[in-house]
């Protein structure tokens, strides 16, 4: 139990310390140079915006949540398989990985308006724009961990006549299972950042509702404390990512803690 909690505590304790130390800071500079608050608002008055209404907040910020989390399913599961398929087919990877590339580099504020034509205005154009940024980051390293594979152990495999599916299974996938979860780890950035680029665009629910129309008004404490309640969902959905990397890969040396 004792060493559990030594654990949590080198975890948490370096982010909370530094956490405490920025909004003191941020704090002391808004009082000390009297920074109006409609251009950096201090910490208290984003808390006393969040808890005025933080049933609103809470509500649009489980939307965006909801809208987040799945796209990341529906891309990282089209990326794995589209990465998969590249692994496998060098033909299909050099026929098609141009024109992905091609597609990613189309800035998502781009690209939204079209999806949400083709999709309505409902969740389910939120989830398409999301996935969308979802897909890519995860086909690449998908692609990459199955084709880094031990020749050597590989040999060992065809020796011993193992199918297709036993080398895939039992050396392949879990060779890449250390790049699926940097791409993973990266989807949860992006679907948090494409759900909320949605909703600027349009959206009558959720953080980037919110954020467009505190903007209009010029609510800026209310502005940011939906802003930073969207880092706080990004930063949760990263750390349950971590979480089942370092139950999945504990054998893997980035998950050996320093002593």
């Amino acid at each position: 139990m004792a060493q559990r909690f030594g654990t949590l505590a080198r975890m948490a304790g370096p982010p909370i310390v530094a956490a405490v130390v920025m909004v003191g800071l941020w704090e002391g500079v808004c009082h000390l140079f009297s920074i109006a608050p409609y251009i950096v608002p201090a910490p208290t008055r984003i808390w006393a915006a969040f808890v005025s209404k933080p049933g609103s907040l809470l509500f649009n910020g489980g939307v965006t949540f909801l809208e987040a989390i799945s796209g990341f399913v529906i891309g990282s599961v089209l990326g794995a398989l589209l990465g998969t398929a590249f692994a496998y087919s060098r033909l299909l990877a050099r026929g098609l990985l141009p024109y992905i590339i091609a597609a990613n580099t189309i800035p998502v504020v781009a690209i939204a308006p079209i999806i949400i034509l083709w999709f309505g205005h409902g969740m389910q154009s939120k989830v398409a724009v999301t996935a969308f940024l979802s897909f890519f980051p995860l086909a690449l390293n998908m692609m990459k961990g199955l084709q880094s594979y031990d020749r050597v152990v590989m040999d060992v495999f065809h020796v011993s006549a193992a199918s297709e599916w036993q080398r895939f299974f039992k050396m392949r996938l879990p060779n890449a299972l250390p790049y699926v979860f940097v791409g993973l780890k990266l989807n949860v950035t992006f679907s948090v950042i494409g759900a909320i680029v949605a909703e600027f665009v349009q959206a009558d629910k959720g953080l980037g509702f919110v954020i467009m129309t505190t903007y209009r008004t010029l609510n800026m404490p209310r502005l940011w404390a939906a802003m930073l309640l969207s880092a706080v969902i990004g930063i949760l959905f990263f750390a349950l990512i971590a979480w089942i990397e370092k139950r999945t890969i504990p054998w893997h040396s980035s998950m050996r803690e320093d002593r």
